[in-house]
């Protein structure tokens, strides 16, 4: 039923609503608390935010998709979430700002609308490199307003660290990215000499924003991919569950906050705190 939402939004546009004018919640138990945002700090949802710097949302939801596959006999070493899947269009109102205190099941689930099945799959040194270069080679360069950025910039699970620098032309932009602390070089070796397992929606695995170098991984048994399990397997329900079992869910001064350590941004222009 989503889906079908989903395509009669893009097909009309703004006329989408109509098409749920009671504004009905996309879960049975919406206003069910998942986590507290932290106290004294926001989340900012706009395109900038999720899509041009280190979001919190999205930092937690690649967490959750590290962590549903970390019980399985083919645990990941780090996951991904493309900022374009991070909305800040909700069924009746946009929020472009999250406050501080609970985050509610039916609110994260109106920011990840797209019910994307998460899946894993091994990857070479040489095609993480590649990926991460894809993610950030449209990030605007300093003095430049960031007028329509891309979705393809990937928010990142807290195995990886990354250093990019906009002011370098693009695909080689990334200089410093380590995974577990273990540093990749450029250009990076095949899979034979080193293997990486990462986990992500089933859109990026396929190739998705222009990841071309993961066309077909997701179906190629050599690359061991796999689905994952937990919670119907859907983004968006892995978050949830993630989220309620963590630390951020026991009070607003335990809640999640961004990480700017993750990947850190050199002559890159900065997103600013968007309207209400």
């Amino acid at each position: 039923m989503r889906s079908l939402l989903l395509a009669a939004c893009v097909a009309f546009g703004a006329g989408c609503l109509a098409y749920n004018d009671q504004c009905q919640p996309l879960v049975e138990n919406p206003n069910e608390r998942v986590a507290f945002i932290a106290k004294g700090t926001e989340v900012f949802l706009d395109r900038p935010n999720a899509r041009h710097g280190n979001n919190a949302i999205g930092q937690q939801a690649a967490d959750a998709f590290a962590w549903v596959f970390a019980s399985t006999d083919r645990p990941v070493d780090f996951a991904v979430v493309n900022g374009g899947s991070i909305r800040a269009e909700g069924l009746c109102v946009t929020r472009n700002i999250l406050k501080e205190g609970p985050l509610s099941n039916g609110v994260l689930h109106e920011i990840m609308l797209f019910e994307n099945p998460v899946q894993a799959v091994d990857l070479s040194e040489k095609e993480v490199v590649d990926l991460f270069e894809h993610s950030v080679e449209r990030l605007y360069a300093t003095p430049a307003a960031i007028a329509s950025p891309a979705g393809t910039f990937l928010q990142v699970s807290k195995e990886v660290s990354m250093t990019v620098d906009c002011s370098r032309p693009a695909l080689d932009r990334v200089t410093s990215l380590k995974i577990n602390g273990q540093a990749l070089a450029k250009p990076g070796r095949a899979i034979e000499l080193k293997k990486y397992r990462m986990a992500s929606s089933s859109f990026i695995i396929s190739g998705g924003d222009g990841y071309t170098m993961l066309v077909g991984k997701g179906t190629d048994p050599s690359r061991n991919p796999s689905n994952a399990q937990r919670a119907g397997g859907i983004d968006s329900n892995i978050a949830a569950a993630y989220l309620k079992q963590g630390e951020f869910n026991v009070t607003v001064e335990a809640g999640f906050k961004v990480e700017p350590s993750r990947v850190v941004f050199v002559n890159c222009a900065q997103p600013t705190r968007p309207s209400n």
